[in-house]
């Protein structure tokens, strides 16, 4: 009866082993896809000023003064929730959330635009260039 029992143990441990294998494996491939479909989604870009890089990581981006944006540029030439990004296909739109906060693109005043990689986006005294991804060391991310 004994050896009975261990056996149904050691069984039961090995479908467990199996079972946390197959799970393990197929969130790691989940996330390889996930990845590949983002970077097809969003185009692999970040918005550079001098020194410092934000990586654009999510279909939405919010740019603005407040703590709870995901770019902060905390300059009082900034509103606290100045503009939004989006991005669709890999096309990034931008688009200002505050008809007396402006937002300037490549020099011109927009309330919303599409993105073309190497646009200057000036917002309040900022000047953030949109571009694909650098793979580097070093790289200075927020």
């Amino acid at each position: 009866m004994e050896t009975g029992n261990l056996i149904l143990c050691v069984i039961t441990a090995m479908i467990l082993d199996i079972s946390a294998l197959v799970l393990i494996l197929s969130t790691y491939f989940e996330k390889l896809d996930g990845k590949k479909r983002w970077k097809k989604i969003g185009n692999d870009m970040e918005l550079v000023e001098p020194g410092i890089t934000y990586a654009l990581e999510s279909d939405e981006v919010l740019i603005g003064r407040h703590g709870s944006v995901d770019i902060r540029l905390p300059d009082l030439s900034v509103s606290r929730y100045h503009a939004i990004m989006t991005v669709c296909n890999g096309i990034w739109t931008i688009q200002a959330l505050n008809p007396k906060a402006p937002i300037l693109v490549n020099g011109q005043r927009i309330s919303k635009t599409k993105l073309k990689e190497y646009d200057v986006i000036q917002i309040g005294t900022y000047k953030l260039q949109i571009r694909k991804r650098r793979r580097q060391n070093g790289n200075n991310n927020r």
